[in-house]
């Protein structure tokens, strides 16, 4: 018998209530966060209410097959009776819950035969970040033409896509968000903390590939200026001198990379493995259960391990690879976080080149503001040049021995992927959300820091009078602490943000600011001198808020 967690059951009851309106929702759970056990709590409860109907669960890698049918096993055998499988040899398409992997249902007439033994109800896609891929989408559309009455649920640690926007192709609501933020002030994950070693290598002549929010460094230049004998001697130093004990995960830039990387902690007396994609399953599976016996203290990877893995154990995460992607730095941070018995924290180690500025790394991820002065300057290498811990106040950077840094705790109220504007030290912190589905275009505003804050909903509903202007309006909507009012604007820019509007880094904001914004910003007064079209973007934004929040009667 499962007992489910008070955000278990909030977010089983949301996907119940918005299934009445949409047809396509999705939950948003970090890792460690039970999403498995979430869909199949909600599963339960349906086929309790319509035991005749059929679901399929959809997933791309045999370790996300596997954990809903162990999960179903254990707590719902009930379920296990009536579940199969379609991948590879197996063929249960007669089944009542059928998991499947996406590769087998595009080939084969693997889809076809399911459904010849009945219409598929509800559709589960495990790590919905990839739903947009036109793999899912042709199922989903087979199955829909099917059944038009078809309801489809997506989860997801990681919504955010390169294309920022491109899940609402597939899901028409999030129904529910519970970050990691949220899930370490509950006490359902481990809590963080960082610090940054300095390497000495320069990214300047490594290139990047993909597009847009998605570009990030080429892993084979990177692997070419990153993984060398030096660094590799320096992560497993570092592993002992900062981790000595915990078990480990790391991510590098190659495959080769990984297994030179197990090779050095071999030869430093750390017991350590590396696997690819290529690395048979019994082999992978042999691997981790070897890890879990305590055989081995540290596994290398690339990216076979990002997604799915369910080794609550690991306290500790080497980042050997720079990265310019908040999704895959998430990730992988991700596989510490989970709770473990007699697990304290997760430390997450970063390896700085010299450019860490132009990386992502904790500090980034969480939206802190990163002041020069947090980092030591002239560091040598394999030395701590930054880190951070939360002691139940303000983000507290570390001065003078780092290893103060196990023993106290990161600050994850901030961790907002959002694009909070302050122009000033003591000024107004102001966030676009633009406009949402309803037509009503938002604004998000906190008073200046202080022990007591203010925050004012700013919106814009477009007037029904052709030609005419409506003008925004505000209207006070919570006083608090910093971090209660961040919590709150959190849950409405999850409700409410446009992601290619609100969210950090997006492509377009880099681009030449448009003649209509240039006439738009002189009426403001508003120099754009060489403004982005980002920067336009942010003080227009910024100036109708205040103007707002003044008509409003805010002190500003």
């Amino acid at each position: 018998m499962v007992t489910y967690r008070d955000y278990q059951t909030k977010m089983i009851n949301a996907v119940l209530h918005d299934w009445k309106q949409h047809a396509s929702v999705m939950l948003t759970a970090a890792t460690g966060a039970g999403k498995t056990v979430v869909f199949l709590g909600l599963l339960d409860n349906l086929l309790s209410e319509f035991p005749q109907r059929r679901c399929l669960i959809i997933a791309h890698r045999k370790e996300l097959i596997d954990q809903p049918i162990e999960r179903m096993e254990k707590f719902w055998p009930a379920m296990h009776k009536i579940c199969g499988v379609v991948m590879a040899d197996r063929n249960d398409v007669d089944k009542q819950i059928i998991v499947a992997t996406i590769q087998t249902l595009n080939g084969n007439g693997r889809l076809e035969s399911i459904m010849e033994h009945g219409p598929i109800d509800y559709v589960i896609t495990d790590e919905a970040h990839h739903a947009v891929a036109d793999s899912y989408k042709n199922v989903y559309e087979r199955l829909l033409t099917a059944n038009p009455n078809l309801r489809h649920l997506g989860v997801t640690a990681t919504p955010i896509r390169a294309d920022a926007i491109g899940l609402a192709e597939v899901y028409e609501k999030e129904s529910a968000h519970f970050g990691i933020k949220e899930l370490v002030r509950l006490g359902f994950l481990a809590p963080p903390r960082w610090l940054a070693i300095q390497t000495g290598i320069s990214l300047s002549g490594v290139t990047k590939s993909g597009s847009g929010a998605d570009r990030d460094y080429s892993s084979k230049s990177l692997a070419n200026v990153f993984e060398t004998d030096n660094c590799f001697e320096l992560v497993a130093e570092s592993h002992k001198k900062y981790a000595n004990g915990r078990s480990a995960i790391c991510f590098t830039a190659s495959v080769e990379g990984a297994y030179k990387l197990a090779e050095e902690f071999n030869a430093q007396g750390i017991a350590a493995a590396a696997a690819d994609g290529t690395t048979p399953k019994t082999e992978r599976a042999g691997i981790l259960e070897r890890f879990r016996r305590g055989e081995l203290q540290v596994i290398c990877n690339v990216a076979l391990w990002t997604e799915g893995l369910d080794l609550p154990e690991i306290s500790c995460v080497h980042m050997v690879r720079p990265t310019q992607s908040d999704s895959y730095y998430m990730q992988c941070i991700g596989r510490g976080l989970r709770l473990f018995p007699g697990k304290e924290d997760a430390l997450i180690l970063d390896y700085a080149p010299l450019e860490t500025r132009n990386i992502v790394m904790l500090g980034d991820v969480l939206g802190l503001e990163v002041r020069k002065e947090a980092y030591i300057s002239d560091v040598e290498e394999g030395e701590v040049a930054a880190g951070f811990t939360y002691d139940g106040g303000d983000v507290q950077w570390i001065t003078g021995n780092p290893m103060e840094i196990i023993s106290r705790q990161l600050d994850y109220l901030n961790q907002s992927p959002w694009r909070w504007q302050r122009p000033a030290k003591n000024a107004w912190l102001v966030l676009g959300l633009g406009e949402g589905t309803d037509g009503i275009e938002r604004t998000l505003a906190m008073s200046p820091p202080a022990e007591k804050m203010q925050m004012w909903a700013v919106w814009k509903e477009k007037s029904e009078i052709p030609g005419r202007q409506s003008w925004a309006q505000a209207k006070l909507y919570a006083t608090g602490t910093f971090e209660e009012l961040s919590d709150r604007g959190d849950e409405l820019a999850h409700q409410h943000g446009q992601l290619a509007l609100a969210k950090k880094k997006q492509a377009w904001r880099n681009r030449p600011p448009s003649d209509k914004q240039i006439k738009y910003a002189d009426r403001q007064g508003i120099n754009t001198g060489s403004m982005s079209m980002g920067d336009v973007a942010d003080a227009l934004t910024y100036k109708l808020t205040m103007d707002a929040l003044r008509r409003g009667g805010a002190n500003v």
